[in-house]
């Protein structure tokens, strides 16, 4: 059970006007003075006559599915990266590869420290550090998100790992099944589908973390957006922000049926 988990057990009932004291705590804290500045009524309307009218030409077709094709591609790599790391400090984090001995617990423990200090730290704070460490290159932007959606997915499987049912890894272990057999045999395969829905989860989340650091040098919808805004193209923005909804309902669409045929 997590932290959450329990916080929300203890307070019981009373959860709900916890919640709602802050959220008014959250709200009256912000500071709301020129939140909305003068003409910002007349540029949304303008801004929603561009999404009801994009720019369809051919042009403005032909670069947003490149832009998209650019931003899919760093995503990619990212999400590698972020999976081949993830996954194995996940699987020692998670207690259940190493004896329960003092060094595997410890292990377990220090693994799980660093995970939650890669994922405190946000994939912007990330990026700032590569570029001043590496300058504005495709490499800090992948890096800024491949580190922090490493430690993420590695919290989660250890998670994950953590509340498989014990009746089927007993019965493995009864029939003389070593620890890493049981892991191999029982934990990943029954955690895998509810994983693989996750992973995709955090694929659509690359995606938007890609275009959005566009400044950085990943290129892209984000950097095409940046464009098109500075130039006034509000209609071309519109078409770019409908190309990222499609990729998004697309990445969608195909973990809803990995999922179904691997449950299947």
């Amino acid at each position: 059970m997590n932290a959450a988990n329990i916080v929300v057990k203890r307070l019981g009932h009373r959860f709900p006007i916890f919640a709602l004291v802050v959220v008014a705590w959250a709200l009256f804290s912000v500071d709301w003075t020129g939140a909305v500045h003068r003409g910002a009524w007349d540029a949304l309307v303008f801004f929603a006559g561009a999404l009801a009218a994009p720019d369809l030409s051919g042009a403005s077709l032909g670069s947003a599915l490149e832009a998209a094709w650019t931003t899919v591609a760093y995503a990619s790599v990212a999400m590698t990266l972020a999976i081949t790391l993830g996954l194995p400090l996940g699987l020692i984090a998670s207690g259940t590869l190493l004896p329960a001995t003092r060094t595997g617990t410890g292990l377990a423990i220090a693994v799980r420290a660093v995970l939650g200090f890669l994922r405190a730290i946000h994939e912007l704070v990330w990026a700032l550090l590569f570029v001043a460490a590496i300058g504005l290159s495709p490499a800090a932007g992948v890096l800024a998100i491949a580190i922090p959606f490493a430690a993420i997915i590695g919290r989660v499987f250890a998670e994950r790992l953590q509340d498989v049912p014990e009746a089927p890894v007993a019965a493995v272990k009864s029939s003389g099944a070593a620890t890493l057999q049981q892991v191999g045999f029982v934990r990943i395969p029954f955690v895998m589908p509810d994983m693989i829905s996750y992973l995709f989860y955090r694929f659509e989340c690359a995606i938007r973390s890609a275009a959005i650091l566009s400044f950085i040098g990943l290129g892209g919808i984000g950097f095409q957006v940046q464009i098109a805004l500075s130039d006034l193209r509000f209609e071309r923005v519109a078409t770019l922000l409908y190309t990222l909804i499609v990729l998004i309902l697309v990445v969608d669409i195909v973990s809803a049926r990995v999922r179904k045929r691997l449950v299947g």
